[in-house]
């Protein structure tokens, strides 16, 4: 096997590919990690608005699962629909929000045993948003995205390293 040597050029050239690569994985890591970043506070900070919502007693009408949508497959997508009655200032309002997002799903049974927590005529508690008393819903959305955000900041953290010991680095 021959020896190959390189010129200091050569060797110039390739010390600066091997560093702009690195630095260009870490931009990758550390952009694609701040999406999720801002993703999961978003959610966050929607769920917490919800805290200054107004829990307010409100009657269930009726409940029931509809399945006349279809998911990307073609097959059927059931959703939980649930009617209800609240009474908010010195006026009635009608609510059909479980969540903020809909009750969906493709698996008939895990969305049906959904539906015997709202039965018709019951009573329960809504969450009302005070500046707009028609925005309602039964259960509050989850913080639980707070406590992963640590996740995709140990990528932002280590695109940013990355990016830094590319040019920090001292070469040999």
């Amino acid at each position: 096997m021959r020896d190959v040597k390189r010129t200091p050029s050569s060797a110039l050239s390739s010390q600066i590919a091997g560093r702009l690569w690195k630095f260009c994985m870490g931009l990758f890591l550390a952009f694609v990690g701040g999406i999720f970043v801002q993703y999961l506070w978003n959610a966050y900070q929607r769920a917490s608005l919800m805290d200054d919502w107004v829990e307010t007693p409100c009657e269930i009408v009726s409940a029931g699962l509809n399945d006349s949508e279809k998911n990307r497959k073609g097959f059927p997508k059931y959703i939980l629909e649930v009617e209800y009655l609240y009474d908010f200032g010195e006026k009635t309002y009608s609510g059909s929000k479980v969540r903020r997002l809909p009750t969906e799903g493709s698996d008939l049974k895990k969305i049906a045993k959904k539906l015997p927590q709202y039965p018709a005529g019951s009573k329960t508690v809504c969450y009302v948003d005070p500046d707009a008393p028609e925005t309602v819903v039964l259960r509050k959305d989850s913080k639980g995205s707070l406590y992963s955000i640590w996740f995709p900041c140990v990528f932002v953290i280590g695109g940013l390293g990355m990016m830094i010991s590319a040019f920090l680095r001292q070469s040999p």
